[in-house]
């Protein structure tokens, strides 16, 4: 069902007499009908589409918002983000899969208890592949809100933001201690340059099965130490930094 479709459902003769007598009291009252405050997250989430895909289409269209303790709760996609996969899907193949409502949206420490409504679609992008997408709405003083939306391809950039900033991270962590490593190695050769026969280890992850013998104190380092070590060692032997001291690492 189509998300007009689905609205006309709940709007039918007596959505329209709710709403021409003014939604905003009825929904006020003690008990209101899930029905009517599921036809009013639809009538929210398909205002918020169509402004997501017209945004995009003209300069002059004015942004959907989101809700602002969403963006803060989930940080992972911005309200820009969003707009943009949103955007980037066909319309006219949007479809509704499913909705409800829900009283606590998220896990753990993103968790927020109130008024939300959940609705997840099939739609397809411009090339015809399908792509699932889930909106989630909150409800502050009787109206809906943006609050979280995520579809296949968002869900997909996410991930691989999330890849490219560890393996960054990973980068900026090795080569700092590869930094310390050479420091320390140039220090040893200095006292011993016999020790110039064994490199330090380049990009090395130390291991119990790699090491020769236990860890030694950068000042018992020396070149008889480390041939005695090679000669238990079949291939090469490098030195690597493991705290403030030196593991024989056969490689």
């Amino acid at each position: 069902m189509t998300l007009n479709g689905f609205s006309a459902r709940f709007a039918g003769a007596l959505g329209r007499r709710l709403f021409a007598v003014g939604l905003p009291f009825i929904l006020g009252a003690c008990a209101p009908d899930p029905e009517v405050i599921q036809s009013q997250a639809l009538e929210t989430a398909g205002r918020w589409l169509d402004q997501a895909h017209a945004s995009q289409a003209t300069e002059a269209a004015p942004l959907p918002t989101c809700h602002a303790f969403g963006l803060i709760k989930f940080t992972d996609a911005s309200c820009d983000d969003m707009i943009e996969h949103a955007a980037a899907l066909n319309p006219a193949t949007r479809r509704i899969d499913s909705l409800r409502l829900l009283e606590c949206f998220g896990q753990g420490n993103k968790e927020v208890c109130g008024e939300f409504a959940e609705i997840w679609f099939n739609t397809q992008n411009a090339d015809g592949v399908n792509v699932r997408e889930g909106m989630v709405l909150k409800r502050d003083n009787d109206a809906f809100r943006m609050y979280w939306y995520r579809s296949d391809t968002l869900f997909t950039q996410i991930t691989d933001r999330a890849e490219r900033e560890e393996a960054g991270t990973s980068s900026a962590q090795m080569a700092d201690r590869q930094e310390k490593l050479d420091a320390v190695y140039t220090q040893i050769v200095e006292r011993d340059p016999g020790v110039y026969t064994y490199p330090a280890c380049i990009d090395a992850r130390v291991s119990s099965s790699g090491m020769i013998g236990g860890l030694i104190k950068q000042e018992n380092v020396t070149a008889a130490e480390l041939d005695r070590r090679a000669a238990q060692c079949g291939k090469a032997l490098c030195l690597a930094l493991v705290g403030k001291r030196i593991a024989a690492l056969c490689q």
